[in-house]
């Protein structure tokens, strides 16, 4: 077989169709070791001919690079990305360690483990989930994607509506509690004018880095005190479903 490096440079998207339908062709006969070089290859120009090589393939010929594949899916506006998550979905429980692995090594990660749920997790059956029940405990005690992971356990009755209330609770008050402390020690600070201000200099550069130095203490009160009042709404959105749900 031709030189596979060669093939992929054919699955540019500005080659000639029949000079890309061939390399796609030739790469059907890609060997076992040399998968990985499909896994976004070159530069976002060579994602969708390369994504539509490994559909060809399928599985079982890709299960050796289902790793790459849930990293293809890390930000869904990449080339190739909706086709691999349709032969993820496809594939199904044989990619659940995988994602094992995801949320146990790249928790951090919170809008790859967004993803996941959203694209794959949420549209799981209970089967399903129970294959992941200790990393979505885990979860569901940390700050990152918790409320996710609550909702989860939660829909698919491994946590009771009690359960989830007591859980959601103690958060709801922790968090309020260091929203409470964080404007004490931060007092005086108004955002909206910081915002404000912001906005006169958003467009003179030689003065917008002037004021983000000026401002950098008030600015990260403000954008901390933001993602902790996102977090609380995301709290009461799920203690409102579950609250309207079992009514």
């Amino acid at each position: 077989m031709e030189d596979v490096n060669s093939l992929i440079q054919k699955l540019a998207s500005d080659t000639p169709e029949e000079e890309k339908d061939d390399a796609m062709k030739k790469l059907q006969f890609i060997k076992d070791e040399d998968l990985h070089l499909l896994l976004q290859p070159i530069s976002k120009a060579y994602w969708d001919g390369a994504a539509e090589v490994i559909i060809n393939l399928g599985y079982p010929r890709v299960h050796i690079i289902l790793p790459g594949l849930l990293e293809w899916i890390q930000d869904m506006n990449w080339p190739g990305a909706a086709q691999i998550l349709d032969l993820l979905r496809d594939i199904g429980d044989p990619v659940i360690p995988y994602i094992k692995d995801v949320f146990n090594q790249h928790s951090d990660d919170v809008e790859w483990v967004e993803w996941i749920f959203e694209l794959l997790v949420d549209n799981w059956n209970k089967n399903q989930i129970l294959q992941i029940e200790e990393e979505l405990i885990q979860m569901s005690k940390g700050r990152k994607n918790d409320i996710k992971a609550l909702r989860t356990l939660w829909v698919h009755d491994i946590y009771q509506t009690e359960i989830i209330n007591g859980i959601l609770q103690e958060k709801k008050s922790n968090i309020t509690s260091e929203i409470i402390e964080l404007e004490k020690l931060n007092p005086g600070i108004d955002c909206m004018e910081l915002k404000r201000g912001l906005k006169e200099v958003i467009f003179k550069p030689e003065f917008i880095k002037q004021y983000f130095e000026q401002n950098k203490a008030r600015f990260s009160f403000c954008n901390t005190k933001s993602n902790l009042q996102n977090y609380l709404i995301e709290i009461d959105d799920l203690a409102f479903e579950v609250l309207n749900t079992h009514i």
